[in-house]
């Protein structure tokens, strides 16, 4: 795979955390930016030092590292970009995709993309005060795939820096097929950057894409690279043996388990954010399904412990497997 591949990593809410992403990035590798999950509700006043906590200081970063944030106040927006400038970043990222009902029925999120007069007229005055880059992730629309194209419109009249596209309705949330025709058309309309986004989640999958769109060099991964941590390092040809794979399988997983231990030390809640990684990362054996059952069930430090440590002893999944576990079994949330 050529060497100017960009890989980034979409946020997780509750799961790619500060702890998560500096795991990652000291045991398993391979992506060139990662996105922290979005910050709400800073106010447009003062912004409480609880909310940036994820992601301050910057220096915590292992990875290169992008906040995203929900809005639909450009006050809030103008206050975040200019703090986080001072904190050190010069790049924020805005959530126009978010696709679940309680967010997008108060307009954020992928609900404004039915509205892109007051889209406009929050970019109007954002653009007026704010110097730190903005990127946008967004998808084809809320209700109607079409809605994308006037909102690519009205962007093309900002500085943008680029524009991330998950290729599926808020609607369809993450059921049904993707759309990667329609990012071809967003494609001819955008004058910015684009950067195709929606189940990436395996080589071959990847390789069909990439024959599509020869000349992208800017992928965002989500649930494929949590199901299959390894997914970053096979798009840029770095095959691991298994051996390999499950050296660095365990030591991510022991420090995701230390850190979280000491920043959540009630049992019952570290044990159900382990449980939320494993939901996912059981993916990439080959009996994934029955794996996270029984990791799913322990109710105990003990026993949690006896289940990972059976489960990181066996056999990887292949492809095929791979996207049947995705389809099939991963709920779509």
């Amino acid at each position: 795979m050529p060497a100017s591949e960009s890989l980034l990593l979409a946020p997780f809410k509750g799961i790619t955390t500060k702890a998560w992403r500096n795991a990652f990035s000291r045991h398993v590798e391979g992506f060139d930016q990662i996105y922290a999950p979005f910050i709400s509700g800073v106010g447009d006043t003062r912004i409480n030092p609880s909310k940036l906590q994820d992601i301050i200081p910057i220096s915590d970063n292992l990875s290169p590292t992008i906040p995203q944030f929900i809005s639909t106040n450009a006050k809030e927006i103008i206050l975040l970009g200019k703090t986080l400038q001072d904190h050190g970043y010069d790049h924020m990222n805005w959530n126009l995709g978010c696709p679940f009902t309680r967010i997008a029925e108060k307009f954020r999120g992928c609900g404004i993309l039915p509205y892109p007069q007051m889209l406009e007229e929050i970019l109007n005055e954002v653009f007026a005060k704010l110097t730190i880059k903005l990127s946008i992730k967004t998808r084809l629309g809320y209700k109607n795939p079409e809605e994308i194209y006037t909102i690519l419109e009205v962007l093309n009249n900002y500085p943008i820096h680029s524009i991330i596209l998950h290729t599926r309705t808020g609607k369809q949330l993450y059921r049904g097929n993707t759309d990667p025709d329609a990012f071809s058309t967003c494609r001819n309309i955008s004058l910015h950057p684009m950067v195709y986004n929606g189940d990436i989640y395996n080589l071959p999958g990847f390789l069909t894409l990439k024959s599509a769109f020869p000349d992208l060099t800017t992928w965002m991964l989500g649930r494929g690279a949590l199901m299959n941590p390894f997914l970053p390092m096979e798009i840029k040809g770095h095959l691991l043996s298994d051996s390999e794979k499950r050296t660095r399988l365990t030591a991510f997983h022991k420090d995701l388990f230390d850190n979280a231990r000491q920043s959540i030390p009630q049992e019952k809640k570290h044990l159900g954010w382990m449980k939320a990684i494993w939901y996912y990362m059981s993916g990439v054996f080959s009996d994934g399904e029955k794996l996270f059952r029984n990791i799913k069930r322990t109710s105990s430090i003990s026993e949690y412990h006896q289940s990972v440590e059976y489960t990181l002893d066996q056999p990887f999944s292949d492809h095929s497997q791979q996207e049947h576990y995705f389809k099939h079994s991963i709920k779509h949330i």
